[in-house]
């Protein structure tokens, strides 16, 4: 259940982060790319300061807190780069599927919506067969 915990950690931070950037540009924000940042860096410093105490008393939660971030950050850099940032390795699989999942959300046009699912059922077949 732990190696379940981990990857869903990791892949809702992708897809937190995808989402919330997709939201933050459909509104025109100018800041889209600092407010995903932003909440990393909390998460980070939290840890710093409060995570001597995290791991006395839930140690996996604090995997799961890193393992959100790392994901978000993944996610971040692809967004930001258009994809020409990537990761080849299991990570990367699960941030493609958070960020094509998040599109979701807001592609509303059949054919786009068609070809998500299309592109979401690659990297999800190569997740299960790793696992």
């Amino acid at each position: 259940m732990f190696i379940f915990y981990i990857f869903c950690s990791f892949f809702l931070g992708s897809f937190f982060s995808s989402l919330l950037v997709e939201f933050l540009l459909r509104k025109k924000e100018k800041y889209t790319y600092v407010i995903p940042t932003a909440i990393e860096s909390a998460i980070l410093f939290t840890i710093t300061i409060f995570g001597e105490y995290l791991v006395i008393d839930s140690p996996n939660f604090l995997v799961y807190i890193l393992l959100f971030a790392m994901g978000l950050q993944n996610s971040l850099v692809t967004k930001i780069s258009n994809a020409t940032v990537r990761t080849n390795h299991l990570t990367g699989l699960f941030t493609d599927f958070g960020i094509e999942l998040s599109q979701l959300f807001f592609y509303r046009q059949e054919l786009c919506r068609k070809k998500l699912f299309v592109s979401i059922k690659l990297p999800l077949s190569i997740i299960s067969f790793f696992l």
